[in-house]
Formats: C-alpha cells, structure tokens, sequence
C-alpha cells in the first residue's frame, strides 16, 4: 500500500496563522471604511442639528442684550427730559423714581446727578440682595451715562443686569465654535488616519505570525523528537528515549514516554530472566533425574561388597582398610550427589505463588528461630506496621537464603558484626534491604550473579540467588544489588514488592 505523504504540521500551523491574522486585517481596512462614512454621515447630522440650535440660542442673546440696552437707553433719556433734573434740583426725589415698578422691572438701582466738573449734586441707591459666604453674586452693576441738555451735566443711573449673562453667551459662543470644528474633523476624517490604522494591524499581524513560527517550530520539532524515538522505539530499539526536558505539557508526555520505556525495557528483563530460568528448570530437573537413578544402585553394590567383604588370604588388613576408604569415599560422594540433585530439584520444581496478606514484621522475626540465625541476625523495623502479600514459605526462604550469604560473606571477610535486614513501606514500593560486612560485589557482577551456577564463593551451586529473585519476580517485584555500599561496609542485597492494596 502506498504510504500518504502528510503535511507537516509546522506548515499547518504557520498557515494557520497567516489566515487567523490576515481576515481580521482585511475585515478591518473593509469596515473602517464603510463604519467611517456611516458615523461621519451621523456625526455630521448630529453636529448641524445641534449648531442650529445653538445659534438660535445665541441670536436670542443677542435680542435680549439688545433689548436691554434700548430699555436702558429710553429710560436714560425719559429721565433726562425731567425739568427737576436738568435743573439740577438737590430736592429732586431719586428715591422716588427708584422705587417706580418700572424702574424696579428695568432694574435700576441707582440714580446721581454729577455736574460738569464732576462733583456730585444728589445720588441714591437701591440696595441689592447681598450673595451668600462663598456664592457667586448674581447680578452685576451697568452704569449708562446721560448728558441733561446743554448744561454739561450727566445723569449717572446704575442698572442691575444678570451676572453670568455675558459669560453665558460667550461660552454658547465658544461651544458653537467647537461643534463647527468637530463637525469638519469627522466629515473630513483624513486617509492617513486609516493607514496608520491599517499599518499598524499590519505591524501586528506580522509580530503575531513571527511569533507563532517560533512557538510552533519550538513545539513541533519537540514532537518530531518524541515521534523519532515512538520509531527507534517500534524498529527494535528499545533504549531510545525522547529526552524532552521542561516544564511544559510536551516535556511531561516525553518524561512519560520515557518512564515507560524504562518499565518497558525492566519488564522485558525481567521476562527474558525468567525464560532463562525456566530453562534451566528444565534442563535441571532432567539432569536430577538422570543422576538420581544411578545412584542408588551404585550405594547398595558398594555397602554390599563392603558387608560381605570376609577378609582376604595375603594382607588382609591393607585390603580391608581399602575396601572401607573406598566405601567411605564413594558414600560421600554420593551424598554430594544427592545434594546436587536435591538443589536441581529445588530449582526445577518451585512451588506456585500463592498470595496472602502478612504483617512483614512478624515473618522476618520468625528467622531468629533458626538455631544458624540467632547470633548472626539484627532485624531493624520501621515505625509504623507494613503489610505485605506474599507467599510466606517463599518469601521466607527468600530471605533466609540472602541472610545465609550474608553471614558466609562476613566469615570470608573476617569481619565481626551481624547481617542487618530492614524494611520499609512507601506510596510506590515495599522495599527489604540486606546488609552484610563483606567485600562488597564488584559492578561487573551485580546482575552476573542472579545466573544460574554463577558464585563467587567457594562452595555452593550459584543456584541460590537465582531462585530468589526469580521468586520475587513471580512476587511483582525485583531483587537487585544497590549501587552503593550498606551501612555496614559491605554488599546491600534490595528485594521490592509490591504495596498491598
């Protein structure tokens, strides 16, 4: 079948990108031209409708301040006519023409008659609400001046016309001005305006998209990396790893892929230790049992020729005593024989696992009844209980077996002391340590020595670890060599099982 070429998912992503970036930009320079002329079209309409009011407002001004001044004026010059006046009379009643309703709707408060060189014949003033503490007056004073006929006199009248009025009108004024100059800006809103718009989304879109590239081309070759060793993986290679390093999703899926190997690739060992065991489990019962049938009859001829040996006619003794070494050799040899064969059986037929809970505490404490163990045995607990499941006779001889090392590891070492076991339970692993005072495994040796008939002591069959940790592999578990010395000086022998649930 032919394979499908893909498309890299770094150009994917860049494409991607250049679309997500380009429509908005499109659509804006589209709709900052039509949403430009509609709210142009509006704030155009809006702004004349408000000018034109405000322009009637402001011709209304321009009424009533001329309006007043012609009222001012009239009464000036009604006043001006009145002979008491003209004349110049001290006894004129200005009071009197103040309190007029007409003078009071006018506004005139204040009235005086001034000569030509300035001084003053008679004056009155109506007083004013006086404003409060902090407050703006309301009104203000507007003075008219009136010449009285050809005397060279002046009537001097003081009118009250609101205080802010002329402050209104100017600011009406100034608000019609700016209305007209807003108006003209957002009809005739220039096209520079757009383009800077325009270029700036650009300048955006750009970094947006250079931006993007590195994430994606950061991110995509992290992949290319992990699906490299998902390949390595699948052709056989089975320590490749992804070696992603970070903080990120991507590293945690590497870190994950990884561990996996690594239990992948423990599994797998585990596995193939077991089929070679099981090898030898056939080849060992096979051996027992050729050897076992041989043996007897060679045993019986032997204590049969040496019973009914009754002497001989030349040298009887020397022949007997010959005869007896013979015997006594054969015997045991045979019974290193039977010791082999027992061993083979051993291996060749391991009783099934069969799991139970225990309280570990207690089936380590039951080893100090082996008369071999008491004075050679320090067991070290941990604080808190641990419960384990497990076979208790394999789990037992397991130990049992590693302690026995222990001990023989110490006596070739010379060294005094005893063969610590501890234990200790955590969210991952039971883990059982075993502390000797030896010299140690040399790191060529750490998992040479779990072979069959491999041993670097001087008497035994190299079966002994073998079947142990086959046994705590049949368990869920391992039995390995630390890296490091024990506490005590010399090898540390680690058995895991797993937590029981």
């Amino acid at each position: 079948m032919k394979k499908r070429r893909r498309i890299p998912l770094q150009l994917k992503v860049t494409v991607g990108l250049v679309i997500v970036v380009l429509v908005p930009l499109v659509l804006s320079a589209y709709l900052i031209d039509s949403i430009g002329k509609a709210s142009a079209n509006v704030a155009a309409g809006e702004a004349a409708e408000r000018v034109d009011t405000m322009e009637h407002g402001l011709d209304a001004y321009r009424e009533l301040f001329d309006t007043t001044k012609r009222l001012h004026a009239e009464i000036a010059d009604r006043l001006a006519k009145r002979p008491d006046l003209v004349a110049l009379d001290p006894k004129a009643s200005l009071d009197k023409i103040l309190d007029d309703d007409s003078a009071k709707e006018a506004g005139l408060h204040g009235l005086a008659l001034e000569r030509a060189d300035g001084t003053i014949v008679s004056q009155s003033v109506r007083a004013l609400p006086t404003p409060a503490p902090g407050q703006e007056p309301q009104w203000r004073d507007k003075v008219v001046r009136q010449p009285l006929a050809e005397t060279g006199a002046t009537l001097v009248l003081t009118f009250e016309v609101p205080a802010t009025l002329q402050k209104d009108f100017q600011n009406l004024k100034h608000a019609i001005d700016s209305a007209r100059v807003m108006m003209q800006i957002r009809t005739g809103l220039p096209d520079t305006f757009r383009d800077a718009f325009l270029k700036l989304m650009g300048i955006g879109a750009l970094l947006a998209t250079a931006f993007g590239l590195v994430i994606s081309t950061f991110y995509t070759r992290r992949l290319a990396r992990l699906v490299t060793a998902a390949r390595a993986v699948s052709a056989g290679q089975i320590d490749a790893r992804s070696g992603l390093r970070g903080n990120d999703e991507t590293a945690e899926v590497g870190e994950a892929f990884d561990n996996m190997l690594d239990d992948l690739r423990g599994s797998r060992d585990q596995v193939a230790y077991l089929q070679r065991i099981g090898a030898w489990q056939d080849v060992a019962r096979r051996l027992a049992h050729e050897i076992k049938n041989p043996l007897t009859p060679i045993q019986l001829a032997v204590q049969q020729c040496v019973s009914a040996y009754k002497g001989a006619d030349t040298d009887p003794a020397r022949f007997g005593k010959l005869l007896a070494d013979t015997g006594e050799i054969v015997e045991e040899e045979i019974l290193s024989l039977r010791r082999l064969v027992d061993t083979f059986r051993t291996l060749g037929q391991l009783p099934k696992v069969e799991k139970a809970p225990l309280a570990l505490g207690d089936v380590l404490e039951e080893l100090r009844n082996d008369p071999l163990f008491a004075a050679k045995l320090e067991l070290d607990p941990p604080a808190t209980p641990v419960t384990v499941r497990a076979d208790k006779l394999l789990l037992k001889r397991v130990v049992a077996n590693l302690v026995e090392n222990g001990i023989h590891a110490g006596d070739d070492a010379n060294a005094t002391g005893k063969v610590v076991v501890g234990w200790r339970a955590d969210a991952e692993a039971i883990v059982i340590t075993i502390d000797d005072r030896g010299k140690g495994v040399a790191e060529a040796d750490r998992e040479r020595i779990f072979e069959p008939y491999v041993t670097t002591k001087s008497t035994g069959t190299g079966l002994g670890l073998a079947i142990a940790r086959k046994i705590a592999i049949e368990h869920g578990g391992d039995l390995a060599v630390a890296a490091e010395r024990a506490p005590t000086g010399g090898a540390r022998f680690v058995i895991t099982l797993p937590v029981a649930e």
